[in-house]
């Protein structure tokens, strides 16, 4: 559906960090073609202050949607589970995006956003930034050396192994990098084995420190998952350990250079692969990708052991 000019719109946020991230692309795309957005989600707010130029709320509680929506010519969202209960009862126009085909096509996100502000939403200056803009006092990638590791996922299904974390942080550490590992308070109880090999997991108080603890990092690996997004969207090179080469496609991060890697090919099938991937994908994999990721962003450092390394599947940012 394509908007009229300078119509107004409320753009309702998924309960999840990449699918916030990435909706920013379309909100940042509205402004810059005239329209008065207000942002409501808990994700984007916790980020309120990289997200400086744009109006932004918690998440809408149902007994104030009217109240809080009624105003507003559109009502944009994500997926159908965004839409409050009874929304589409009294408001005149409920978009979501994931209804309309283009949503669903065997791209990167980010270029699906893109496709869906000019050619679903007939914008004609069109970019694919979300307008996240970094604190003036951070410095983009200071810690050269220090690799981000994300470990958890909200699926357990999307989640690599634990003791293959480890063994990557510990070669990472050979090789002359700093790994340190991200995970939410409420997983940390999970990950004491990284205290026996004297792995570094900080604890941030909100999602704002965790967004400056990256931006300063060098490099991201982990699950596919909202922070890799996020490291990318700060522009830190990521590797992502991907189920499927369906799913890589789509939801790779990206916006910096990126890597989505896969397991060996040889799962027969959707079940078998969702079920057994973790299994069959081996930290050398990893390693390599790690290895080309540097390689293309300019660090042709070469640590040891890279050159027998297993291939990789491998995706451009």
């Amino acid at each position: 559906m394509r908007l009229a000019p300078g119509q107004s719109v409320a753009l309702l946020m998924s309960p999840r960090l990449g699918d916030s991230l990435l909706t920013m692309v379309v909100a940042h795309n509205l402004v810059r073609n005239g329209h008065r957005v207000v942002v409501f989600g808990d994700y984007i707010h916790s980020l309120k202050d990289w997200f400086g130029s744009f109006e932004v709320h918690p998440t809408v509680r149902p007994d104030e949607a009217r109240s809080l929506l009624g105003g507003f010519d559109v009502l944009l969202h994500a997926y159908p589970p965004d839409v409050i209960e009874g929304t589409r009862d009294w408001h005149p126009c409920v978009l979501v995006m994931d209804e309309w085909p283009r949503y669903r096509q065997l791209k990167t996100m980010v270029q699906i956003q893109m496709e869906l502000c000019s050619l679903d939403l007939g914008l004609a200056d069109v970019v694919p930034d979300n307008g996240l803009v970094p604190p003036p006092h951070l410095h983009a990638r200071a810690h050269t050396r220090r690799v981000v590791i994300h470990p958890t996922a909200n699926l357990p299904r999307k989640s690599w192994l634990p003791q293959r974390f480890v063994a990557l942080a510990l070669q990472l550490r050979d090789d002359g990098f700093e790994p340190e590992f991200v995970m939410a308070a409420h997983e940390r109880k999970d990950w004491d084995l990284l205290d026996q090999h004297g792995l570094p997991r900080p604890a941030f108080a909100t999602l704002a420190d965790v967004a400056a603890w990256i931006y300063e990092s060098g490099w991201f690996i982990g699950n596919d998952s909202g922070i890799a997004h996020l490291a990318s969207n700060l522009g830190v090179p990521a590797v992502s350990l991907a189920v499927r080469r369906k799913i890589a496609l789509r939801w790779r991060p990206g916006w910096a250079p990126s890597r989505a890697v896969l397991p060996l090919p040889v799962l027969p099938g959707k079940i078998a692969k969702d079920r057994l991937w973790k299994h069959f994908l081996p930290v050398s994999r990893v390693l390599k990708a790690f290895a080309d990721l540097r390689k293309e962003t300019g660090d042709a450092v070469t640590t040891a052991g890279e050159a027998d390394q297993a291939p990789v599947v491998q995706q451009r940012g």
